[in-house]
Protein backbone atom coordinates (compact mmCIF):
# COMPACT_ATOMS: atom_id res chain seq x y z
CA UNK A 1 0.00 0.00 0.00
CA UNK A 2 2.80 2.41 0.86
CA UNK A 3 4.61 1.69 -2.41
CA UNK A 4 1.43 2.33 -4.41
CA UNK A 5 0.91 5.72 -2.67
CA UNK A 6 4.46 6.62 -3.60
CA UNK A 7 3.67 6.16 -7.30
CA UNK A 8 0.53 8.26 -6.88
CA UNK A 9 2.67 11.10 -5.63
CA UNK A 10 5.01 10.71 -8.55
CA UNK A 11 2.09 10.99 -11.01
CA UNK A 12 0.94 14.24 -9.45
CA UNK A 13 2.72 17.00 -11.49
CA UNK A 14 1.94 19.62 -8.90
CA UNK A 15 4.73 18.35 -6.72
CA UNK A 16 7.31 18.88 -9.39
CA UNK A 17 6.87 22.64 -9.15
CA UNK A 18 8.91 22.77 -5.99
CA UNK A 19 12.06 20.58 -6.15
CA UNK A 20 12.81 20.75 -2.47
CA UNK A 21 9.37 19.59 -1.51
CA UNK A 22 9.71 16.69 -3.94
CA UNK A 23 13.03 15.55 -2.47
CA UNK A 24 11.66 15.86 1.02
CA UNK A 25 8.72 13.64 0.16
CA UNK A 26 10.95 11.04 -1.49
CA UNK A 27 13.27 10.90 1.55
CA UNK A 28 10.35 10.56 3.96
CA UNK A 29 8.75 7.75 2.01
CA UNK A 30 12.01 5.80 1.61
CA UNK A 31 12.68 6.07 5.37
CA UNK A 32 9.21 4.79 6.18
CA UNK A 33 9.69 1.90 3.72
CA UNK A 34 13.01 0.90 5.32
CA UNK A 35 11.48 0.98 8.81
CA UNK A 36 8.65 -1.23 7.63
CA UNK A 37 11.01 -3.80 6.09
CA UNK A 38 13.23 -3.81 9.21
CA UNK A 39 10.25 -4.42 11.47
CA UNK A 40 9.03 -7.36 9.38
CA UNK A 41 12.50 -8.97 9.40
CA UNK A 42 12.89 -8.58 13.17
CA UNK A 43 9.46 -10.09 13.75
CA UNK A 44 10.35 -13.10 11.60
CA UNK A 45 13.74 -13.60 13.35
CA UNK A 46 12.12 -13.38 16.77
CA UNK A 47 9.53 -15.96 15.74
CA UNK A 48 12.26 -18.38 14.57
CA UNK A 49 14.27 -17.94 17.78
CA UNK A 50 11.15 -18.54 19.88
CA UNK A 51 10.40 -21.75 17.97
CA UNK A 52 14.00 -22.92 18.41
CA UNK A 53 13.85 -22.24 22.15
CA UNK A 54 10.68 -24.26 22.63
CA UNK A 55 12.12 -27.08 20.54
CA UNK A 56 15.20 -27.30 22.77
CA UNK A 57 13.06 -27.24 25.90
CA UNK A 58 10.93 -30.07 24.52
CA UNK A 59 13.99 -32.18 23.64
CA UNK A 60 15.55 -31.65 27.07
CA UNK A 61 12.32 -32.62 28.80
CA UNK A 62 12.05 -35.76 26.68
CA UNK A 63 15.69 -36.69 27.41
CA UNK A 64 14.92 -36.85 31.11
CA UNK A 65 13.03 -40.10 30.55
CA UNK A 66 14.85 -43.41 30.30
CA UNK A 67 14.37 -47.10 29.66
CA UNK A 68 15.05 -49.66 32.43
CA UNK A 69 16.09 -53.13 31.36
CA UNK A 70 17.63 -56.23 32.95
CA UNK A 71 21.21 -57.33 32.33
CA UNK A 72 23.01 -60.42 33.63
CA UNK A 73 26.53 -60.98 34.95
CA UNK A 74 27.80 -64.58 35.13
CA UNK A 75 30.65 -66.01 37.21
CA UNK A 76 31.96 -69.57 37.56
CA UNK A 77 33.44 -70.95 40.79
CA UNK A 78 35.20 -74.33 40.72
CA UNK A 79 35.40 -77.10 43.31
CA UNK A 80 37.97 -79.80 43.86
CA UNK A 81 37.10 -83.40 43.10
CA UNK A 82 34.50 -84.83 45.50
CA UNK A 83 34.57 -81.64 47.60
CA UNK A 84 31.81 -79.28 48.61
CA UNK A 85 34.11 -77.11 50.71
CA UNK A 86 35.07 -73.87 49.00
CA UNK A 87 38.74 -73.33 48.15
CA UNK A 88 39.12 -69.73 47.01
CA UNK A 89 42.64 -70.33 45.69
CA UNK A 90 41.61 -73.19 43.39
CA UNK A 91 41.56 -72.45 39.63
CA UNK A 92 41.49 -68.68 40.15
CA UNK A 93 38.37 -68.54 42.37
CA UNK A 94 39.85 -65.62 44.33
CA UNK A 95 40.14 -63.54 41.16
CA UNK A 96 36.54 -64.34 40.22
CA UNK A 97 35.25 -63.27 43.64
CA UNK A 98 37.32 -60.09 43.50
CA UNK A 99 35.92 -59.24 40.09
CA UNK A 100 32.38 -60.00 41.23
CA UNK A 101 32.74 -57.73 44.28
CA UNK A 102 33.94 -54.87 42.07
CA UNK A 103 30.98 -55.31 39.73
CA UNK A 104 28.49 -55.40 42.62
CA UNK A 105 30.01 -52.23 44.09
CA UNK A 106 29.86 -50.46 40.73
CA UNK A 107 26.25 -51.54 40.05
CA UNK A 108 24.94 -50.91 43.53
CA UNK A 109 23.07 -53.43 45.65
CA UNK A 110 19.78 -51.57 45.22
CA UNK A 111 19.80 -52.27 41.47
CA UNK A 112 20.34 -56.03 41.80
CA UNK A 113 17.11 -57.90 41.14
CA UNK A 114 18.14 -61.50 41.88
CA UNK A 115 21.12 -63.82 42.37
CA UNK A 116 20.87 -67.37 41.00
CA UNK A 117 23.40 -70.07 41.98
CA UNK A 118 23.52 -73.22 39.82
CA UNK A 119 25.82 -75.97 41.15
CA UNK A 120 26.96 -79.09 39.35
CA UNK A 121 29.24 -82.11 39.70
CA UNK A 122 31.28 -83.93 37.11
CA UNK A 123 29.60 -87.11 35.76
CA UNK A 124 31.72 -89.80 37.38
CA UNK A 125 30.60 -91.92 40.29
CA UNK A 126 27.05 -92.78 41.47
CA UNK A 127 24.26 -90.55 40.19
CA UNK A 128 22.57 -90.09 43.58
CA UNK A 129 25.85 -89.20 45.26
CA UNK A 130 26.64 -86.60 42.59
CA UNK A 131 23.21 -85.04 42.96
CA UNK A 132 23.70 -84.74 46.72
CA UNK A 133 27.17 -83.33 46.10
CA UNK A 134 25.71 -80.60 43.87
CA UNK A 135 23.24 -79.80 46.69
CA UNK A 136 26.07 -79.42 49.18
CA UNK A 137 28.01 -77.21 46.78
CA UNK A 138 24.95 -75.02 46.22
CA UNK A 139 24.44 -74.69 49.98
CA UNK A 140 28.11 -73.81 50.44
CA UNK A 141 27.94 -71.10 47.80
CA UNK A 142 24.75 -69.63 49.24
CA UNK A 143 26.25 -69.59 52.74
CA UNK A 144 29.40 -67.92 51.43
CA UNK A 145 27.47 -65.34 49.38
CA UNK A 146 25.16 -64.54 52.32
CA UNK A 147 28.18 -63.88 54.49
CA UNK A 148 29.94 -61.84 51.82
CA UNK A 149 26.81 -59.90 50.75
CA UNK A 150 24.16 -60.28 53.49
CA UNK A 151 22.00 -57.59 51.90
CA UNK A 152 21.33 -59.95 48.96
CA UNK A 153 20.10 -62.86 51.09
CA UNK A 154 16.42 -62.45 50.23
CA UNK A 155 17.22 -62.23 46.52
CA UNK A 156 19.20 -65.48 46.30
CA UNK A 157 17.98 -68.72 44.75
CA UNK A 158 20.00 -71.92 44.46
CA UNK A 159 19.60 -74.69 41.90
CA UNK A 160 21.49 -78.00 42.42
CA UNK A 161 21.72 -79.23 38.83
CA UNK A 162 23.26 -82.67 39.44
CA UNK A 163 25.74 -83.92 36.85
CA UNK A 164 27.03 -81.44 34.28
CA UNK A 165 26.45 -83.45 31.09
CA UNK A 166 25.42 -80.48 28.96
CA UNK A 167 28.46 -78.41 29.90
CA UNK A 168 30.72 -81.39 29.13
CA UNK A 169 29.05 -81.71 25.73
CA UNK A 170 29.76 -78.07 24.89
CA UNK A 171 33.43 -78.44 25.84
CA UNK A 172 33.82 -81.59 23.72
CA UNK A 173 32.14 -79.97 20.72
CA UNK A 174 34.39 -76.92 20.97
CA UNK A 175 37.62 -78.88 21.44
CA UNK A 176 40.22 -78.19 18.76
CA UNK A 177 42.69 -81.01 19.53
CA UNK A 178 40.39 -84.02 19.16
CA UNK A 179 39.63 -85.44 15.75
CA UNK A 180 36.08 -85.15 14.49
CA UNK A 181 35.68 -88.92 14.44
CA UNK A 182 36.76 -89.15 18.10
CA UNK A 183 34.38 -86.40 19.13
CA UNK A 184 31.48 -87.98 17.26
CA UNK A 185 32.14 -91.36 18.84
CA UNK A 186 32.37 -89.88 22.34
CA UNK A 187 29.20 -87.80 21.86
CA UNK A 188 27.37 -90.82 20.47
CA UNK A 189 28.08 -92.75 23.66
CA UNK A 190 27.16 -89.76 25.81
CA UNK A 191 23.83 -89.23 24.00
CA UNK A 192 22.77 -92.87 24.18
CA UNK A 193 19.82 -92.73 26.57
CA UNK A 194 18.70 -96.27 25.84
CA UNK A 195 21.08 -97.68 28.46
CA UNK A 196 21.25 -96.98 32.21
CA UNK A 197 23.36 -94.04 33.27
CA UNK A 198 25.94 -96.25 34.99
CA UNK A 199 26.43 -98.27 31.81
CA UNK A 200 26.91 -95.05 29.87
CA UNK A 201 29.56 -93.87 32.32
CA UNK A 202 31.38 -97.19 32.10
CA UNK A 203 31.42 -97.05 28.30
CA UNK A 204 32.68 -93.47 28.35
CA UNK A 205 35.51 -94.39 30.73
CA UNK A 206 36.69 -97.06 28.29
CA UNK A 207 36.83 -94.71 25.30
CA UNK A 208 40.32 -93.89 24.03
CA UNK A 209 39.90 -90.10 24.48
CA UNK A 210 38.42 -90.34 27.98
CA UNK A 211 41.72 -89.72 29.79
CA UNK A 212 42.31 -86.53 27.80
CA UNK A 213 38.74 -85.28 28.37
CA UNK A 214 38.84 -86.20 32.05
CA UNK A 215 42.11 -84.33 32.64
CA UNK A 216 41.13 -81.31 30.52
CA UNK A 217 37.43 -80.68 31.12
CA UNK A 218 36.26 -82.55 34.22
CA UNK A 219 37.99 -80.13 36.66
CA UNK A 220 36.18 -77.11 35.16
CA UNK A 221 32.69 -78.67 35.14
CA UNK A 222 32.77 -79.23 38.90
CA UNK A 223 31.44 -75.77 39.50
CA UNK A 224 28.85 -73.33 40.73
CA UNK A 225 27.66 -70.65 38.32
CA UNK A 226 26.53 -67.38 39.85
CA UNK A 227 24.18 -65.24 37.75
CA UNK A 228 23.44 -61.71 38.96
CA UNK A 229 20.41 -60.05 37.34
CA UNK A 230 20.45 -56.29 37.75
CA UNK A 231 18.60 -53.25 36.41
CA UNK A 232 20.26 -50.81 34.04
CA UNK A 233 18.97 -47.41 32.97
CA UNK A 234 19.56 -46.23 29.39
CA UNK A 235 18.71 -42.69 28.28
CA UNK A 236 16.44 -42.47 25.24
CA UNK A 237 14.17 -39.91 23.59
CA UNK A 238 10.73 -41.05 24.58
CA UNK A 239 7.26 -39.47 24.45
CA UNK A 240 6.47 -37.06 27.22
CA UNK A 241 4.21 -39.65 28.84
CA UNK A 242 5.80 -41.35 31.83
CA UNK A 243 7.33 -44.74 30.82
CA UNK A 244 6.07 -47.84 32.54
CA UNK A 245 8.61 -50.61 33.18
CA UNK A 246 7.51 -54.03 34.37
CA UNK A 247 10.45 -55.25 36.43
CA UNK A 248 8.71 -58.52 37.29
CA UNK A 249 9.15 -59.63 33.69
CA UNK A 250 12.94 -59.65 34.17
CA UNK A 251 13.08 -61.91 37.20
CA UNK A 252 14.48 -65.38 36.57
CA UNK A 253 12.05 -68.24 37.15
CA UNK A 254 12.58 -71.93 36.93
CA UNK A 255 9.03 -73.11 36.30
CA UNK A 256 10.06 -74.61 32.99
CA UNK A 257 12.95 -76.55 34.57
CA UNK A 258 10.70 -78.71 36.73
CA UNK A 259 12.16 -78.08 40.16
CA UNK A 260 11.53 -76.04 43.26
CA UNK A 261 14.26 -73.92 44.86
CA UNK A 262 15.61 -75.16 48.17
CA UNK A 263 14.43 -73.30 51.28
CA UNK A 264 16.79 -70.55 52.49
CA UNK A 265 19.43 -71.46 55.04
CA UNK A 266 19.41 -70.05 58.51
CA UNK A 267 21.35 -66.86 59.01
CA UNK A 268 24.98 -67.66 59.76
CA UNK A 269 28.52 -66.61 59.13
CA UNK A 270 30.61 -68.51 56.63
CA UNK A 271 32.07 -71.51 58.45
CA UNK A 272 34.88 -73.76 57.31
CA UNK A 273 36.34 -76.88 58.95
CA UNK A 274 39.66 -76.07 60.57
CA UNK A 275 42.10 -78.84 61.38
CA UNK A 276 43.29 -78.17 64.92
CA UNK A 277 45.22 -81.37 65.66
CA UNK A 278 45.36 -85.05 64.75
CA UNK A 279 45.27 -88.17 66.94
CA UNK A 280 47.32 -91.22 65.91
CA UNK A 281 48.13 -94.75 66.93
CA UNK A 282 50.89 -96.97 65.54
CA UNK A 283 49.22 -100.19 64.40
CA UNK A 284 52.52 -102.10 64.58
CA UNK A 285 52.86 -101.29 68.29
CA UNK A 286 49.20 -102.13 68.82
CA UNK A 287 49.80 -105.54 67.24
CA UNK A 288 52.26 -106.45 70.04
CA UNK A 289 49.98 -104.95 72.73
CA UNK A 290 52.19 -101.88 73.15
CA UNK A 291 49.62 -99.17 73.71
CA UNK A 292 50.66 -95.89 72.15
CA UNK A 293 49.28 -92.45 71.46
CA UNK A 294 50.46 -89.54 69.32
CA UNK A 295 49.16 -86.03 68.79
CA UNK A 296 50.26 -83.77 65.92
CA UNK A 297 49.64 -80.06 65.54
CA UNK A 298 50.08 -78.26 62.17
CA UNK A 299 51.93 -74.93 62.22
CA UNK A 300 51.71 -72.70 59.16
CA UNK A 301 51.61 -74.11 55.65
CA UNK A 302 54.52 -76.57 55.84
CA UNK A 303 55.36 -77.40 59.46
CA UNK A 304 53.93 -79.54 62.25
CA UNK A 305 54.90 -80.77 65.72
CA UNK A 306 54.17 -84.34 66.86
CA UNK A 307 54.33 -85.67 70.44
CA UNK A 308 54.35 -89.45 71.00
CA UNK A 309 53.84 -91.61 74.07
CA UNK A 310 54.32 -95.41 74.16
CA UNK A 311 53.16 -96.99 77.43
CA UNK A 312 52.72 -100.78 77.51
CA UNK A 313 52.65 -101.85 81.15
CA UNK A 314 51.83 -105.43 81.88
CA UNK A 315 53.48 -108.48 83.43
CA UNK A 316 52.66 -112.08 84.24
CA UNK A 317 54.24 -113.21 87.44
CA UNK A 318 58.00 -113.01 87.20
CA UNK A 319 58.03 -114.86 83.90
CA UNK A 320 56.82 -112.37 81.27
CA UNK A 321 56.97 -108.59 81.31
CA UNK A 322 56.48 -105.77 78.81
CA UNK A 323 56.82 -102.43 80.54
CA UNK A 324 57.93 -99.34 78.75
CA UNK A 325 57.38 -95.64 79.00
CA UNK A 326 58.66 -93.77 75.97
CA UNK A 327 58.17 -90.06 75.28
CA UNK A 328 59.23 -88.36 72.08
CA UNK A 329 58.76 -85.24 70.00
CA UNK A 330 59.23 -84.64 66.29
CA UNK A 331 59.27 -81.56 64.06
CA UNK A 332 58.08 -82.21 60.52
CA UNK A 333 58.35 -80.36 57.25
CA UNK A 334 55.59 -81.13 54.72
CA UNK A 335 56.68 -80.74 51.12
CA UNK A 336 53.24 -79.75 49.78
CA UNK A 337 52.00 -76.23 50.50
CA UNK A 338 48.94 -77.21 52.50
CA UNK A 339 47.57 -73.72 52.95
CA UNK A 340 44.02 -74.95 53.36
CA UNK A 341 43.11 -76.98 56.37
CA UNK A 342 41.34 -79.69 54.42
CA UNK A 343 44.74 -80.81 53.03
CA UNK A 344 46.76 -80.49 56.20
CA UNK A 345 48.98 -83.40 57.25
CA UNK A 346 48.82 -85.12 53.88
CA UNK A 347 51.60 -85.93 51.46
CA UNK A 348 55.36 -86.45 51.91
CA UNK A 349 57.22 -85.13 54.94
CA UNK A 350 60.68 -85.08 56.50
CA UNK A 351 61.13 -84.88 60.26
CA UNK A 352 63.70 -84.64 63.04
CA UNK A 353 62.92 -86.49 66.27
CA UNK A 354 64.19 -86.95 69.81
CA UNK A 355 62.93 -89.51 72.33
CA UNK A 356 63.82 -91.23 75.61
CA UNK A 357 62.46 -94.24 77.47
CA UNK A 358 62.61 -96.57 80.43
CA UNK A 359 61.98 -100.25 79.84
CA UNK A 360 61.69 -103.68 81.44
CA UNK A 361 61.56 -106.62 79.04
CA UNK A 362 61.31 -110.22 80.18
CA UNK A 363 60.51 -113.44 78.32
CA UNK A 364 61.12 -116.32 80.72
CA UNK A 365 64.89 -116.85 80.95
CA UNK A 366 65.70 -115.72 77.40
CA UNK A 367 65.26 -111.94 77.70
CA UNK A 368 65.61 -110.25 81.07
CA UNK A 369 66.72 -106.64 80.81
CA UNK A 370 65.92 -103.31 82.39
CA UNK A 371 67.34 -99.93 81.43
CA UNK A 372 66.95 -96.50 79.84
CA UNK A 373 67.71 -95.20 76.38
CA UNK A 374 67.56 -92.05 74.29
CA UNK A 375 67.66 -91.52 70.55
CA UNK A 376 67.82 -88.70 67.97
CA UNK A 377 67.49 -88.93 64.19
CA UNK A 378 65.52 -88.24 61.03
CA UNK A 379 62.16 -89.48 59.78
CA UNK A 380 60.74 -89.78 56.30
CA UNK A 381 57.09 -90.58 55.68
CA UNK A 382 53.96 -90.22 53.62
CA UNK A 383 50.36 -89.67 54.70
CA UNK A 384 47.33 -90.29 52.52
CA UNK A 385 43.56 -90.04 52.79
CA UNK A 386 41.96 -93.33 53.82
CA UNK A 387 38.32 -92.34 54.31
CA UNK A 388 36.46 -89.09 54.75
CA UNK A 389 37.51 -88.90 58.42
CA UNK A 390 40.69 -91.00 58.55
CA UNK A 391 44.22 -90.87 57.12
CA UNK A 392 46.94 -93.50 56.95
CA UNK A 393 50.57 -92.65 57.66
CA UNK A 394 53.69 -94.63 56.74
CA UNK A 395 57.11 -93.62 58.07
CA UNK A 396 60.56 -94.91 58.95
CA UNK A 397 63.12 -93.32 61.28
CA UNK A 398 66.88 -93.76 61.56
CA UNK A 399 69.45 -92.22 63.87
CA UNK A 400 71.64 -92.72 66.93
CA UNK A 401 70.41 -94.67 69.95
CA UNK A 402 72.25 -94.90 73.28
CA UNK A 403 71.03 -97.26 76.00
CA UNK A 404 72.08 -98.36 79.47
CA UNK A 405 71.08 -101.89 80.43
CA UNK A 406 70.97 -104.16 83.47
CA UNK A 407 70.52 -107.92 83.25
CA UNK A 408 68.58 -110.00 85.75
CA UNK A 409 67.26 -113.55 85.99
CA UNK A 410 64.38 -115.17 87.82
CA UNK A 411 64.55 -117.80 90.51
CA UNK A 412 63.73 -121.38 89.61
CA UNK A 413 60.22 -121.03 90.96
CA UNK A 414 59.87 -117.45 89.65
CA UNK A 415 59.30 -116.18 93.13
CA UNK A 416 62.20 -113.68 92.97
CA UNK A 417 64.24 -111.74 90.42
CA UNK A 418 68.02 -111.60 90.86
CA UNK A 419 70.29 -108.82 89.57
CA UNK A 420 73.21 -110.04 87.41
CA UNK A 421 75.94 -107.46 88.09
CA UNK A 422 78.23 -109.04 85.54
CA UNK A 423 75.95 -107.99 82.70
CA UNK A 424 75.33 -104.28 82.86
CA UNK A 425 76.64 -101.30 80.93
CA UNK A 426 75.86 -99.01 77.98
CA UNK A 427 75.66 -99.61 74.25
CA UNK A 428 75.34 -97.34 71.22
CA UNK A 429 73.65 -98.04 67.91
CA UNK A 430 73.23 -96.22 64.59
CA UNK A 431 70.57 -97.36 62.12
CA UNK A 432 66.79 -97.74 61.83
CA UNK A 433 65.05 -96.90 65.10
CA UNK A 434 61.32 -96.70 64.37
CA UNK A 435 58.84 -98.11 61.86
CA UNK A 436 55.33 -96.80 61.78
CA UNK A 437 52.04 -97.62 60.10
CA UNK A 438 49.70 -95.23 61.88
CA UNK A 439 45.98 -94.69 61.74
CA UNK A 440 45.31 -90.93 61.84
CA UNK A 441 42.12 -89.19 62.93
CA UNK A 442 42.23 -85.50 61.92
CA UNK A 443 40.27 -83.52 64.51
CA UNK A 444 38.36 -80.61 62.99
CA UNK A 445 36.35 -77.87 64.71
CA UNK A 446 34.23 -75.06 63.20
CA UNK A 447 36.05 -71.77 62.72
CA UNK A 448 34.19 -68.54 62.04
CA UNK A 449 36.00 -66.28 59.61
CA UNK A 450 35.15 -62.61 59.98
CA UNK A 451 34.88 -61.17 56.49
CA UNK A 452 37.23 -61.33 53.52
CA UNK A 453 38.21 -64.21 51.31
CA UNK A 454 39.25 -67.52 52.70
Amino acid sequence: MKIRNLFVYLRDYRFFENGEFFLSCITTKIGALCGFIKKRILNRVFTYLLLLFFTLITVSVRAQYSVTRADTLSYEIHFRWDKSRLDTMYLGNNRVFSQMDKHIDSIGVAKIDSVVIVSQSSPEGPLRYNHNLSKRRAATMRSYMEHRHPELKERMTIFPDGESWEQLRQYVIGDTKLKDASKERFLRIMDDNSVPIEVKKRRISKDEVYRYIYATYYPVIRNSRIQIVYQTTREQYLPLAEPKVNLDAHKLTFADKGFEPLPPLAKQLYIRDTLVFAFKTNLLYDAITALNFEMELPIGNHWSIAVEDVFPWWEKGNKYCLQMWEMGAEARYWFSNNKYYVNKLRGHFLGAYAMSSRFDFQHDWDICYQGEYWSVGLTYGYSLKLTRHLNMEFSISAGWLSSSYRHYYPADDYSLLWRDKSKMGRIGYFGPTKLKIALVWPMRIPYKKKGGAL
